[in-house]
């Protein structure tokens, strides 16, 4: 157990039973209108019962004309105090002092009107921003005060100004963004003003008993961006002004691997950040950035890099990571692999979903109750759907088996590890396997199960949950000798030679991360996609890094590229104008697609009861695989 992690302390007034802070993270829960509803407090409360010290409820908008992606709690009308009311009551009666993220997304609004410093866009493909007025920002800056008001008359104990990741008051600070030539531009201490101004402004209206903390991004991470350095300064300065705590993450638009570090990045990757600050600054320090190993957040407590430990997205993967933590029962957590899936949903407009834990989003409605009558539940296919469907029938009280052709149990979770920026889901693998086991499933590797098989168990029920199998088309010397199932390269049973040049046929996640693979061991690697983009089926802030550095590494992208024809030596592709396209290739690896292969089985076994889920049905995501077979347990 660690003494400091788990030590009481106090905030600005506010009790803490331990220095775990659960930072704001979008659920997409709310309501259209930006209402609290029963789905939000049952996510909150469920964290808050697993022991967290400090809350920070998710980036909340502070302007009736702002709106990010939808939908987002609102706080510019007292309409909406009712509900925030339920909602921090809910969690502070387990114990955890609670406060809002207040939130403008400035230019990165997206469905209604982009407003800016300066009329720069985000990117090239992005409408140019409305520049504020003196008077535009005088009025933000009152809505920022009345958001916080709203706050203090719902009961949450503070209020936090999301002042990071380029969003409106971010992009003030920012070179990239602010080019102004008034007092809000220009210096350091002019681009600052907006920050400085909403914190005086809200401690005016709630009056300086009411804790104001503030997040901010320790660098930009873009070239041009504001440093570390500068980010220090700025936080002395919101000290003076009195904000009562700090909060450090990273980056902006074009650094989101820093925002929202994805598995590839190393935990703790922004400590120094925070540690940098907080040699600036007495109020206390809340470092982020993968910190959800007890170890290492009690390093960075016993070495003075911060104050606070920031535990986000770990614990949507398991609400009861700070108590079992403590109990010195870390095996016992279920691991968030930094997938980012929670993230990827949010950010297109759909409730939070997790791809380890299928009671996200479902709190209060996800019950694992005990069977009415205990059978015989035979699951084929040892993937993230196969386990997890083994797991909740055991705790259900089945008698659960689970079959598995290959040697290990995971499926295709193996497969999906071998790419350098995959490892991590060999975390949840491994997780999983050992529940299963310590729940008495029995567990069958190395077998291939079909009718006869399921004749001899005598189950009540098939779950089957095999998979998909690759997809093969029929293109002209696709049996080839030199062309191999993708797979069978990242699992290490073929080997590529030194110096031999590759075509990696298909660019959605299995080709990718194939090519990621064979970086530094072919020779030239190259990416042959029919459609115009490459990556589907990776959350975008892993593609946008793993896209990056494939092209650093030289391996060559082409799209909109049909292969008509494989020889030896080169694969011909056709282009949109109807031309050929020769492209060299000693080897050629195929991740065109999956076919599922679930019905085969279920066709056999007539009369019997079988449910066919995950990939074995529809070839889908990690996200969806969990889910179902979360869905197929508790249905048996």
């Amino acid at each position: 157990m660690s003494a400091t992690l788990f030590s009481e302390c106090e905030v600005a007034g506010l009790s803490l039973k331990n220095r775990i802070v659960m930072p704001a993270m979008g659920t997409g829960l709310p309501d259209h209108d930006g209402f609290v509803t029963e789905q939000t407090i049952a996510y909150y409360e469920r964290r808050a019962r697993g022991g967290v010290g400090l809350m920070v409820l998710e980036a909340s908008l502070v302007s009736p004309d702002a709106y990010g992606v939808g939908p987002e709690l609102r706080l510019h009308d007292d309409r909406y105090v009712p509900g925030l009311a339920r909602l921090a009551n809910a969690v502070q009666r387990h114990g955890v002092p609670v406060g809002v993220q207040l939130w403008h997304p400035g230019r990165q609004t997206l469905l209604g009107e982009p407003i800016a410093p300066s009329p720069i866009p985000l990117s090239a493909r992005t409408p140019v921003p409305r520049a504020l007025s003196e008077a535009d920002i005088e009025q933000l800056v009152a809505s920022y005060a009345q958001a916080a008001m709203n706050c203090r008359s719902a009961g949450f104990d503070f209020v936090e100004v999301h002042g990071a990741h380029c969003y409106l008051p971010c992009e003030f600070l920012s070179p990239l963004s602010n080019k102004r030539q008034d007092a809000y531009g220009g210096s350091l201490r002019g681009r600052a003003s907006f920050m400085i101004e909403i914190v005086r402004a809200i401690r005016a209206a709630c009056g300086e008993d009411f804790p104001v903390f503030f997040r901010i991004s320790g660098e930009e991470g873009s070239e041009g961006g504001f440093t570390v350095e500068e980010s220090a300064t700025v936080c002395r300065w919101l000290q003076e002004e009195g904000v009562a705590a700090i909060s450090v993450s990273a980056g902006n638009w074009y650094a989101l691997h820093l925002t929202i570090p994805p598995m590839s990045m190393q935990p703790g990757c922004l400590a120094p950040l925070a540690a940098r600050i907080r040699e600036q600054v007495s109020v206390p320090v809340i470092a982020a950035g993968r910190l959800d190993d007890v170890e290492l957040a009690e390093r960075l407590l016993r070495e003075q890099q911060a104050d606070l430990i920031a535990v986000g997205r770990a614990l949507i993967a398991d609400p009861d990571w700070p108590a079992k933590a403590q109990a010195g029962k870390s095996a016992e957590i279920r691991p968030c692999i930094a997938c980012n899936a929670c993230v990827d949903l949010v950010a297109r407009a759909q409730q939070a979903r997790c791809a380890v834990n299928p009671e996200v989003g479902r709190d209060g409605s996800f019950h694992v109750v005990p069977a009415e009558h205990r059978r015989r539940v035979m699951v084929v296919g040892s993937g993230p759907a196969g386990m997890e469907a083994a797991r909740i029938a055991a705790l259900r009280g089945h008698e659960v088996s689970i079959w598995e052709r290959e040697p290990e149990l995971g499926g295709k979770l193996d497969v999906a590890s071998r790419a350098p920026s995959k490892s991590n889901v060999l975390r949840f693998r491994d997780y999983q396997a050992h529940l299963i086991e310590q729940l008495g499933v029995q567990i069958h590797t190395g077998v291939e199960v079909g009718a006869a098989e399921v004749e001899r168990q005598q189950p009540d029920v098939v779950i089957i949950a095999v998979g998909a199998d690759p997809l093969i088309p029929p293109i002209p010397g696709i049996h080839g000798p030199q062309v191999i199932d993708a797979q069978e390269i990242l699992l290490g049973r073929v080997s590529i030679a030194p110096g031999r040049r590759v075509a990696v046929i298909g660019g959605s996640a299995t080709g990718c991360e194939t090519a990621e693979f064979l970086v530094g061991r072919a020779a030239e690697i190259s990416i042959l996609e029919m459609l115009p983009t490459v990556g589907r089926g990776i959350e975008q802030i892993t593609r946008r890094r793993l896209l990056r550095d494939l092209r650093a590494a030289g391996v060559r992208i082409l799209t909109e590229a049909k292969v008509i024809m494989i020889e030896p030596g080169k694969v011909i592709c056709e282009r949109p104008d109807g031309s050929e396209h020769c492209v060299e290739a000693d080897d050629v690896a195929l991740a065109i697609g999956w076919r599922p292969s679930g019905e085969d089985l279920a066709g056999s076994l007539d009369g019997r009861e079988t449910i066919v889920l995950g990939d074995a049905r529809v070839p889908a995501d990690f996200v969806a695989a969990v889910n179902t077979g979360a869905d197929a347990g508790l249905a048996v």
